[in-house]
């Protein structure tokens, strides 16, 4: 009987080398009959079939959290000069009174029924990546409904703000995302009042406080769904990215389960955090050291062909600073497409060349001025600030209120761009070899800017500042701002006639942004300021790069859309969205080439007076 173990034996070994031979003769490894095969082909180096194509970020997974989340409430504004009303009953009015009740509200029902009251409805956005305690603007509308004839003067008092969802026709919400307070402005301030839904709604800028973070994230897809893929695409992320503190450092990404990646916005990401996405889905998920330098050899030629250098240096980003000499190739092309893309590049690995490269770029092609003063935003280096604070002198009005933007984002408290606050805005006073302009901004947060120190008001009697502030001429560079309110003690200052000086009069009779706006599109109509005033100008994406403007050539040159995404640093989510602004891009620029095709066109014509239309250019 001892035989037969043995002869079990044998026999199994048998059959183990019978399979073994068959697996051999037909070509397959061992590791197509292990579970995950195909994953670990894909992502180890030298797995499969060393000449197909490497998998990035991008080809395992699907983004997460980039949209904008929008959140609602209903909220309360006081102070109306009695022109707000009884809110009607339903459910809008219930929402209201239940939020009121939370608040420990005595009385609810008459504070409605004042006229100095009225119920409204707000929105706003959460970016992607939003932190808390971030701000963002809010919008504040009159229902339909609602016999309040103007939101002038009001303030919002604080509101919870939810996500909200209409299910079984109910309204169901969620916890609280963010909180919202501030002044109105009401849109018949920019819009005028010939249209009475002006004056019915309005924006309270930076009135949103964030009570969440948004962290970004990545979604394995299903086929290749498991802890070692989410694990190693991870870790190729955080070989990329890394986030510094005082004590040490930290991958942003963190694989939370199966299908599963979680991502910390990285900081020279902040304020564009689309193009941080695209970044991290051109990373490669397992590459060695051999196939990374063949792949940069062959993007370098990519690089230096203008239809192909977006693609090429978005790529050699992802590598990081390992591709910083094969950039600076393109940084020294003649063409300008390749040096932005390039430049805007290297800017984002820190590199202190891209700044001067940036700064002429933005001063000199209209296309390029958006992307690039992001990116100027998001450097370190000091080149950086040179750069930016050269394009404070720039002709262009959106170059130069885009410098600012970009300069007070790096530092809110360099002297540059450090001003002073008033009750509920922002007045700053920036030196400039340019033309004098003053600029009120309509996004973002209530400031005014002044470029140039010798703007004069200078009104031929007397001008308005709202309502119940007059400011009078009474010659000799003095100028008196009077408050009549009723039922309360008239009010005087004295100032002179320059503009920051009547700024801070009118703030002492208690005016706000609203009255010092309003002063200004009244100054700019009379000819009564010796400086150019706009509203809202900012970089925007309204024009197209053409390749052919630069060249000797009669050809018709086709238009084309910047390739990275709207940078969120200047993106205004209430006032359009993105397929909204990309498509006023192309119906603009298709304008202006169709005009400068045009041999019978002359320099004063459709073209110029396009550029006239534009605010800022």
């Amino acid at each position: 009987m001892k035989p037969a173990l043995p002869l079990k034996t044998s026999l199994n070994w048998q059959i183990a080398s019978l399979l073994l031979a068959s697996i051999l003769s037909t070509g397959c490894s061992l590791t197509d009959s292990l579970p995950g095969s195909k994953q670990l082909k894909d992502l180890i180096p030298g797995g499969g079939d060393e000449q197909q194509q490497p998998l990035t970020v991008g080809d395992l997974t699907v983004p997460n959290g980039m949209n904008y989340l929008k959140v609602e409430s209903i909220g309360l504004v006081t102070g109306l000069k009695n022109t707000g009303s009884t809110p009607p009953s339903g459910m809008h009015r219930q929402m209201l009174i239940d939020e009121m009740q939370t608040h420990d509200v005595e009385n609810p029902n008459a504070l409605l029924s004042s006229p100095r009251t009225s119920l409204v409805m707000l929105r706003g956005y959460l970016p992607p990546g939003v932190r808390k305690g971030d701000a963002f603007d809010i919008e504040v509308r009159i229902p339909s409904h609602s016999q309040t004839s103007s939101l002038r003067d009001g303030f919002l008092l604080r509101s919870r703000m939810r996500e909200l969802a209409v299910l079984n026709q109910n309204v169901r919400t969620g916890h609280v995302a963010a909180l919202s307070e501030g002044s109105v402005l009401a849109h018949s301030l920019f819009r005028g009042e010939a249209d009475n839904t002006n004056s019915r709604s309005g924006i309270i800028l930076g009135g949103g406080v964030s009570q969440m973070d948004r962290p970004l994230g990545l979604l394995i897809k299903t086929k290749y769904s498991s802890i070692r893929t989410a694990t190693r695409v991870a870790s190729a992320i955080n070989r990329r990215f890394l986030q510094y503190t005082d004590e040490n450092s930290k991958g942003v990404a963190s694989a939370k389960s199966d299908n599963y990646v979680e991502l910390i916005v990285h900081e020279s990401y902040r304020h564009n955090v689309s193009r941080y996405m695209n970044v991290i889905r051109s990373i490669v998920v397992g590459e060695s050291d051999v196939a990374s330098h063949e792949r940069k050899e062959l993007l370098l030629a990519k690089l230096l062909e203008p239809t192909t250098t977006a693609e090429a240096a978005m790529q050699l980003e992802a590598i990081g600073t390992e591709s910083i000499p094969t950039l600076k190739q393109g940084l020294a092309s003649n063409d300008p497409e390749v040096r932005f893309y390039s430049a805007e590049s290297l800017a984002y690995l820190d590199e202190p060349d891209a700044a001067p490269a940036l700064s002429q770029l933005a001063d000199q092609h209209i296309a390029f001025r958006w992307h690039a003063m992001t990116a100027l935003a998001g450097m370190d280096h000091v080149n950086a600030l040179d750069a930016i604070t050269e394009l404070l002198n720039a002709e262009s009005a959106e170059t130069r209120v885009g410098a600012f933007r970009a300069l007070w984002t790096r530092n809110p408290n360099s002297p540059l761009v450090n001003g002073r606050q008033f009750s509920d805005f922002h007045y700053h006073q920036v030196e400039t070899t340019a033309y004098p302009l003053i600029h009120i901004a309509v996004s973002k947060r209530p400031e005014m800017i002044a470029f140039g120190s010798d703007v004069h008001v200078t009104p031929v009697d007397h001008v308005f500042a709202g309502k119940e502030i007059i400011v009078k001429n009474k010659g000799g560079g003095q100028l008196q701002v009077s408050r009549f309110s009723p039922n309360q003690k008239d009010r005087y200052a004295t100032s002179t006639t320059k503009l920051a000086d009547v700024v801070r009069a009118i703030a002492e009779v208690d005016g706000n942004y609203s009255d010092i706006v309003d002063m200004l599109q009244t100054l700019k109509k009379t000819d009564a300021i010796n400086a150019r005033v706009l509203v809202g100008a900012r970089p925007r994406p309204v024009w197209n790069y053409n390749r052919l403007s630069n060249a000797d050539s009669k050809e018709q040159s086709p238009a084309f859309d910047i390739t990275n995404p709207i940078p969120e640093l200047y993106f205004d989510r209430l006032a359009e969205t993105e397929a909204e602004a990309v498509k006023r891009n192309q119906t603009r620029a298709n304008a202006v080439n169709s005009a400068q095709s045009d041999p019978e066109t002359p320099a004063g014509g459709f073209f110029n007076r396009v550029k006239s239309a534009i605010p800022g250019i």
